[in-house]
C-alpha cells in the first residue's frame, strides 16, 4: 500500500526570514519614497519663496524707479511741479508691499533671517515714503528737508537688501543643500537712481549699490537717525495682525513673541517692550527688554506670565516697543489686536 504523498514546505525559520526581508524591503521603499517626496516639497517651497521674494523686491524697486522717480525729479527741477497725488500713490504702494511681505504665510525656516532683512528694507521704504507724502502737503522748504532725509532712508534700505538680505539668502540656500538654486536669486535694483535727483552722496557716474560702509560714513543724518518698529507679534505661536484676533484653546499658553526692527542708522541698546492685556477682571501690563538690535536687523523677545480671561471673552492686546530717545516716528511702535479665550 502506497503512503500518501506530502507536499514539501519550507522550514518555518526560512519562511520567517523571508517575510522579515520582504517587510524590511517594503519599509525601505516607503521610507525613501517619503523622504524623496519631502525633499522635493522642501525644494519647491524654497524656490517658491526665493522667486516670490525677488518679485516683491522687484515690485518695490518699480515703485521707486518708475512711479516715484519722475515725480521727484520734476519737483527738484521746479517746486511748482510737485505732484502730491503721485507721492500719495507711491506711499500707498510701498505700505501695501510691506504689509503683504509681513503677512507672508510660507517662509522656510532657513530663510527667517533673510526674510527679516527684506521686511526691514520694505518697512524703511514704506515709512520714508509715507513721511514724504505728508511733507508734500506743506511748504517747499519742509518738503526739501524731508526729501533729503527720505533719500538717505532709501539708500539704507538698499544697503540692507544688498549687504544683508542677499548674503543671508545665499547662506540659507547653502545650509539647506540647495546651493544649485542660486540661479533663482537675483540682485534687486536700488530703489531709485539717486544721481538723477542730484542728491547722491556717492561719486559722479557711479552705478554701484551703496555698501554698509557708505551708509555708516556717508551721512551724519543717516548715522544719527533712530527708529524702532514692531515688525510682528505671535500669540501662542500664531501671528497676531493689527486689528485681528487670535482664538486660544484651553491647552494654549498665553505667550507673546514680539519681533522689533531697528530702522535707524545706529545700534539700539536696552529697547523697552511692553504688552498690555485688558481682560474684564483686570488690566495686566508686563514689560520686557531687548538687549541690543543692530541697525537694519531685528530681535525677538518673549513676554509671558499673563492670567487668562474668562471663557469666550475677547480681550484687547496692546504691544509697544520704545519709544527711544530722539525717535521721530512712533506710529509703527504699536500693534493692537485681540485674543479670544476658547475651550
Amino acid at each position: 500500500m502506497k503512503r500518501p504523498r506530502r507536499d514539501r514546505t519550507l522550514p518555518p525559520l526560512v519562511t520567517l526570514l523571508g517575510s522579515l526581508t520582504l517587510l524590511v524591503f517594503c519599509f525601505a521603499i516607503i521610507f525613501f519614497g517619503a523622504r524623496s517626496c519631502v525633499s522635493a516639497q522642501e525644494a519647491t517651497q524654497i524656490r517658491k519663496y526665493v522667486t516670490s521674494a525677488d518679485s516683491t523686491l522687484s515690485d518695490s524697486a518699480s515703485v521707486g524707479n518708475e512711479d516715484l522717480q519722475a515725480t521727484l525729479v520734476a519737483s527738484v527741477e521746479d517746486p511748482e511741479n510737485l505732484d502730491a497725488t503721485s507721492i500719495d500713490r507711491a506711499a500707498d504702494a510701498t505700505r501695501r508691499g510691506y504689509q503683504e511681505a509681513l503677512r507672508s504665510p510660507e517662509v522656510p525656516s532657513e530663510f527667517e533671517d533673510a526674510h527679516h532683512y527684506m521686511i526691514t528694507a520694505l518697512g524703511i521704504r514704506a515709512d520714508a515714503t509715507g513721511a514724504l507724502a505728508e511733507a508734500a502737503g506743506g511748504d517747499d522748504e519742509a518738503f526739501s528737508e524731508a526729501l533729503a532725509s527720505t533719500i538717505e532712508d532709501y539708500k539704507l534700505s538698499d544697503v540692507i537688501v544688498i549687504d544683508h538680505y542677499l548674503p543671508a539668502s545665499e547662506e540659507a540656500l547653502g545650509e539647506s543643500g540647495r546651493g544649485d538654486d542660486r540661479g533663482y536669486l537675483y540682485e534687486p535694483e536700488p530703489f531709485m537712481d539717486y544721481e538723477a535727483l542730484g542728491l547722491s552722496t556717492g561719486s559722479a557716474g557711479s552705478t554701484r549699490s551703496p555698501t554698509a560702509r557708505d551708509a555708516s560714513s556717508g551721512s551724519d543724518s543717516l548715522s544719527s537717525s533712530r527708529d524702532v518698529s514692531v515688525s510682528s507679534v505671535e500669540v501662542a505661536g500664531r501671528p497676531l495682525y493689527p486689528g485681528a484676533d487670535v482664538t486660544l484653546g484651553g491647552s494654549d499658553e498665553l505667550i507673546l513673541s514680539i519681533t522689533v526692527i531697528n530702522l535707524g542708522g545706529a545700534a539700539e541698546v536696552g529697547v523697552p517692550v511692553e504688552v498690555i492685556l485688558n481682560t474684564r477682571a483686570e488690566r495686566q501690563a508686563l514689560p520686557a527688554i531687548i538687549e541690543r538690535i543692530e541697525p537694519g536687523a531685528a530681535a525677538t523677545v518673549e513676554v509671558r506670565g499673563f492670567r487668562p480671561g474668562e471663557f469666550d471673552e475677547t480681550a484687547e492686546v496692546n504691544v509697544r516697543a520704545g519709544p527711544i530717545e530722539t525717535e521721530r516716528n512712533e506710529e509703527d511702535n504699536v500693534l493692537t489686536g485681540t485674543v479670544t479665550f476658547g475651550l
